[in-house]
Parts: structure tokens; C-alpha cells; sequence
């Protein structure tokens, strides 16, 4: 029994460990993508586009674990929630790095020619995120629901970048009818940026439901 027990607590701790390799991937894939827009290095775009396949390996790796957890040990309470913590969170991450590699095809098409230019607003709704995804492992980590407040804060700032940038863009296109290709490069990178803030609540919001099961997406429901 005791052997049994060790290697439940080694399949746990492999999920955890998992979990943070994809929150680190999927972080530094977000920030090379911005890197490659504003740099203008479709090499370290393409890099990004080929990294996205070992994410998908590591959520592929994480599904596996939990249902293999679930099989043989019938968790119950804390572990329970951990388990499905990791299975929603999962799908989140996974989809932050396609929206990364979406970041980065659109920098393809900037690399490109020259008329409008990275707006400074999309550094900055890249560096906001810079600091809600480790917000999110330290969450998970150290068990503190409290986390979830900073990342909707922060993604309320996101939101009013991306809305400044789709406003800038929309009045620069007035202007400038024959940049459309690259104004919708632009609102594509802004809006994918917006998007992984919203992944990033999400992932604090289940990290709230692992740690006391309450769950708190629409308005928040007693688990």
C-alpha cells in the first residue's frame, strides 16, 4: 500500500510539473512572438509557429496523466480538484500558444513592404501579459486564489490597449485605405494579445476552484 501511495504522489507531482512546463512554453512563446513583430524577425516567428507542436505534445502528455490518475486511484477531494484543474487548464494554456503563433504569422505579414508600424500600445499589452502568466504559476504553486483579483485587474488594462489600438488603427485606415492588409495585422496581433488576458483570468479562476472548490465563472457557483 505504501508503494502504491508513492507512486500516486509521483503521478501528482508529474502533473504539476507538466502543468508548469506548459505555462512556461506557452509564456515564452507569447513573448518571441511579440519580439518577432516588433523586431521584424519572421526567423524567430517561424521558430515560434514550430514550437507550438511540443505544446501540443505536453497537453496531449497532461490529458493522458489525469485520466490515467483518475483510472487507477479514484481521487477524492483536494486531488480531485487538482486533477480537474489541470484537465480545463490545459485547453486554456494550449490555446494561449496557438494564439501566440497566430501573433506570429500576422508578423509575417508586417516584415513585410513598410507603412503602419507596431502600435507602442502592443508592447505594452505584451509586457501586462509578461507578468499575469507567472502570476498564474505562482497561483497555482503556492495555492492562492487571491491571484485571480491581480489577473482581472491586469486584463482589464489589456482591454483598454486593445480598445486604443483598434481605435488608432480604424482612424489611421481613414486616412490610409491602401494599408488595410497591415491595419488588420495590427487589430489581428491586438485582439490575440486581449485574448490570452482572457485565458490568463481563466486559468486564475480555476486555480480559485482547486484551491476551495467554489467555482467562479458566471457570477460563481458552490462546488
Amino acid at each position: 500500500m505504501q508503494h502504491l501511495d508513492l507512486r500516486y504522489q509521483q503521478e501528482l507531482n508529474d502533473l504539476r510539473t507538466v502543468y508548469q512546463e506548459m505555462l512556461l512554453l506557452a509564456h515564452g512563446m507569447v513573448q518571441d512572438a511579440m519580439r518577432s513583430v516588433i523586431e521584424r524577425d519572421p526567423a524567430l516567428g517561424r521558430a515560434v509557429v514550430n514550437v507550438d507542436r511540443s505544446l501540443d505534445q505536453l497537453e496531449l502528455r497532461a490529458d493522458e496523466s489525469c485520466l490515467r490518475i483518475l483510472a487507477l486511484y479514484r481521487p477524492v477531494a483536494g486531488d480531485l480538484r487538482l486533477v480537474a484543474t489541470v484537465m480545463k487548464s490545459v485547453t486554456d494554456i494550449e490555446r494561449i500558444g496557438d494564439l501566440a503563433v497566430n501573433i506570429a504569422k500576422r508578423g509575417f505579414d508586417l516584415s513585410r513592404g513598410a507603412g503602419l508600424e507596431p502600435l507602442p500600445e502592443l508592447g505594452s499589452m505584451a509586457e501586462v501579459i509578461a507578468e499575469m502568466l507567472p502570476l498564474v504559476k505562482q497561483g497555482f504553486l503556492s495555492r492562492d486564489p487571491s491571484v485571480l483579483m491581480a489577473l482581472k485587474d491586469a486584463d482589464e488594462r489589456v482591454d483598454r490597449m486593445n480598445r486604443e489600438v483598434l481605435s488608432q488603427v480604424i482612424l489611421a485606415l481613414a486616412n490610409h485605405p491602401d494599408q488595410s492588409r497591415r491595419g488588420l495585422a495590427l487589430t489581428s496581433i491586438s485582439k490575440a494579445l486581449e485574448r490570452v488576458a482572457d485565458h490568463a483570468v481563466n486559468l486564475g479562476e480555476q486555480i480559485v476552484f482547486m484551491v476551495g472548490g467554489t467555482d467562479v465563472r458566471h457570477g460563481g457557483v458552490k462546488g
